[in-house]
């Protein structure tokens, strides 16, 4: 098991922490659409999907977070048609 350490947090906050993470997923997703998703993971399938539903539902949970925070800090964005 991983340990959690502050370090690991702040790093993975980052623009490079955040970038390692997206790669891990885009190798996933190669490993998975080349038939190796036996060679990326020891997790079976039941526990990977599980996984990766927690972590799609997090993801999407904190964007509406933010959104919501900026929708109520900022003003609403004023549209204008141009003729």
């Amino acid at each position: 098991m991983m340990i959690h350490t502050q370090f690991n947090r702040d790093f993975l906050l980052t623009d490079a922490g955040l970038a390692a993470v997206y790669e891990a997923f885009d190798d996933l997703h190669d490993a998975v659409s080349e038939g190796q998703i036996q060679q990326m993971t020891p997790l079976d399938r039941r526990e990977l999907l599980g996984w990766l539903r927690e972590l799609v539902f997090t993801a999407q949970e904190t964007i509406e977070e933010i959104e919501n925070t900026n929708a109520s800090t900022y003003p609403p964005p004023v549209l204008r048609l141009v003729k």
